[in-house]
């Protein structure tokens, strides 16, 4: 009988003990370090200054818009030469760095410009992608 009382008292002491502990900690949630990719582009219209302030303005305007769309591609930055044409087209040439690709998203656009010249003008640019890591989600409610 002494055992039984014994039991049951080690019992009692064990529940009271355990309704005294401090809560579990918050969960944290874990999640993999999310990542986004961001493209920045830089449109340097230095051989289309002789077409006066508006005109250059409408040209880097247009080259704008076609690498707009760019959320992302393939390695770390590309640079190209695109050269507006009299008549609305335009032309693309590989960069120094020889990269010989021009992004997809680029040429996913209609390739014409609406620039008014009476000879070619060309505009260098640059694209880089970067990625930078999102804020990790924040604790949760057990």
């Amino acid at each position: 009988m002494r055992t039984a009382v014994g039991a049951v008292l080690l019992a009692g002491v064990v529940a009271a003990l355990a309704a005294c502990a401090p809560p579990p900690p918050a969960r944290v949630a874990i999640t993999p370090l999310a990542t986004a990719q961001t493209v920045s582009a830089i449109v340097l219209v230095n051989h289309c200054a002789n077409l006066g302030a508006a005109d250059a303005k409408r040209a880097e305007l247009e080259m704008n818009q076609l690498v707009e769309g760019c959320g992302g591609f393939t390695g770390g930055g590309v640079r190209f030469t695109a050269t507006l044409l009299p008549g609305g087209a335009i032309q693309f040439e590989p960069g120094p760095d020889a990269s010989a690709s021009i992004p997809i998203c680029v040429l996913s656009h209609p390739l014409k410009h609406t620039v008014h010249l009476q000879k070619s003008c060309s505009l260098d640019v640059q694209l880089e992608v970067s990625s930078i890591a999102l804020p990790r989600a924040k604790t949760a409610a057990p």
